[in-house]
């Protein structure tokens, strides 16, 4: 059974008991929002009876922040009337490879399902940054946010000053950069205009507790790029990373030092690469929102 993490009149965060992973359920006058459910099938069980206890005559909508397999693999659990992802992530080239990875997580433990196991299929798709989407009363905008993967996003809900974030600014959780440390960097020097524009002060990353203030997760995004330019700091001058100090910090050192080495070996080829040059004539700028769409 997952484990309720917060719960307020609009908002019910749900936890696994892998990963510390977040699926967040937000419940407006007009529809019930389903973001990244997951993951064990007892865990998408309870999401799914909270949702049909409280969906009425509201839509249901599903939000995939990215792909990453404990991300989507409860997504036909759910009778959804529309589904939202960046248009990175329905056109992803590694959706039959992320598909076998469900597979291979479930025979591994001997897991049975009630649902099949099936990539997520778009039928709203967020191609640029400042997407946004009304449906009656209920305002959301998108933002793509590559650099954790190449296809995530966030979401906002404006009426409850709220981001659901995906893989960024955990507390249990250094960055994780399996797409770009480039694009992880803009994604976090464009989160104080998101916040400019959008006005949110509680932000829900992927795992671990959500940020309850923006002082909180203001914190979480200078950690994290405390980190990345440390880590490059330490590759491009040949110098010592006190991996033991940094790693000591976390609760789960042990199998997140694999992910420190993994982000080691993705910056040394960065640095090769040449890609690290910082031209202040090219710091990120959001474009103009797009209106609110209706929805039909």
């Amino acid at each position: 059974m997952s484990k309720i993490l917060f719960r307020d009149p609009n908002v019910t965060i749900f936890q696994s008991a892998l990963y510390q992973t977040n699926s967040t359920v937000v419940r407006t006058d007009d529809l019930v929002l389903v973001v990244d459910p997951a993951l064990l099938p007892d865990e998408v069980a309870a999401i799914r009876e909270y949702v049909e206890s409280i969906r009425e005559d509201r839509s249901v909508f599903l939000v995939f922040t990215h792909s990453d397999f404990d991300h989507i693999i409860g997504y036909k659990a759910f009778r959804a009337d529309k589904v939202f992802m960046s248009e990175t992530m329905a056109e992803n080239p590694k959706r039959i490879a992320i598909l076998e990875q469900m597979f291979e997580f479930d025979e591994q433990y001997y897991i049975k399902r009630s649902y099949p196991l099936e990539y997520p299929v778009p039928d709203f798709k967020v191609y640029r940054d400042a997407v946004q989407y009304r449906h009656l009363s209920t305002k959301m905008a998108f933002y793509l946010t590559p650099g954790h993967t190449a296809d995530s996003m966030m979401v906002v809900v404006w009426q409850l000053g709220l981001c659901i974030a995906g893989d960024y600014l955990s507390n249990i959780e250094f960055p994780f950069i399996y797409h770009s440390s480039v694009e992880y960097v803009k994604t976090l020097e464009k989160l104080p205009r998101i916040h400019d524009r959008n006005w949110f002060t509680r932000l829900i990353p992927g795992h671990g507790a959500p940020a309850l203030t923006i002082n909180d997760w203001l914190q979480r995004r200078t950690d994290s790029l405390a980190y990345i330019y440390a880590l490059r700091e330490s590759i491009a001058m040949g110098t010592p990373f006190d991996e033991e100090t940094f790693l000591g910090r976390y609760q789960f050192p042990r199998m997140q030092r694999k992910e420190h080495e993994a982000n080691i070996t993705l910056l040394r080829k960065e640095h090769e690469q040449g890609l690290w040059t910082w031209d202040p004539d090219n710091v990120p700028v959001l474009p103009e929102p797009i209106p609110f769409g209706e929805t039909t």
